[in-house]
């Protein structure tokens, strides 16, 4: 069995003590025939050539999902997907990508409607993909992003990676793998469509998917994480360095110190 323990000044259950409107100072515009997202610590950008580019301020981390769609990490290409996926990223904010056929070969998809939520704060862009050109356009929710949020499914779900390099996601079982593409190709909802699904352990899914997204989007400050199992081998297998992972493989104490998130 898989156990993961987390230590830290404050506790799992306490509530953000951040503005529950707009917590991360989030504002869209239309900027040189794309649609520019920012907040405290990215900065999204669509355009209307079936591309959004995903810049982490804080890390300096870039992801681009372009064609078909392909993305990329740090400008090099690790895994393509179909269907509706979301990229949940470190400060809490989701960018939903709901992609559709594409004109030129029916059976590619491309990225046309983008959804994205952070607290109350959410936009939708739209006209994204190439099928049609010169529709690109924002519809800012503010103070409805969570309406936003619970309107649209969210797809196969990715998780940016707080410890290392690229996305981390929960299986069916409630273990958290490190994203590439031999994941996504078990787990693109629209690639899988009419396959088998395997049943899904939901509680431990839950907790799994919990312990990641809140325990690095909402701590600050200094936090103390001691992983065992499958989260220590996702970590060390995303991250530059795999010494840590070799020195002692079936336990390990990792330390985070974290200024800000």
């Amino acid at each position: 069995m898989t156990t993961i323990q987390a230590t830290s000044t404050a506790s799992l259950s306490t509530t953000s003590a951040l503005s529950e409107s707009n917590p991360t100072n989030a504002s869209t515009k239309m900027e040189g025939g794309k649609a520019v997202f920012e907040n405290d610590n990215y900065r999204i950008t669509a355009g209307d050539n079936n591309e959004v580019h995903i810049f982490n301020k804080k890390t300096g981390e870039d992801y681009k999902i372009w064609g078909d769609p392909h993305v990329n990490i740090d400008g090099k290409h690790e895994f393509d997907f179909w269907g509706t996926t979301t990229f949940a990223l470190e400060d809490g904010t989701k960018v939903t990508i709901e992609t559709t056929p594409w004109n030129g070969n029916q059976n590619a998809t491309v990225a046309s409607t983008v959804n994205i939520t952070n607290g109350d704060y959410g936009v939708q862009i739209k006209g994204v993909d190439t099928n049609k050109v010169g529709d690109l356009k924002i519809n800012e929710a503010k103070g409805w992003g969570e309406t936003l949020d619970w309107t649209h499914d969210d797809g196969n779900v990715l998780q940016e990676n707080p410890a290392g390099k690229g996305f981390l996601a929960v299986d069916a079982d409630g273990k958290i793998q490190k994203v590439d593409q031999n994941y996504i190709n078990k787990t693109d909802l629209q690639l899988n469509a009419g396959k088998p699904a395997k049943p899904v352990d939901q509680g431990a899914q839950d907790r799994a998917a919990d312990f990641v997204k809140d325990l690095f989007s909402m701590f600050s400050g200094l936090l103390s994480a001691s992983f065992t199992g499958a989260f220590l081998g996702a970590l060390a297998a995303s991250s530059e360095s795999r010494e840590p992972a070799a020195r002692d493989a079936n336990r390990f104490s990792l330390t985070f110190v974290r200024l800000d998130f």
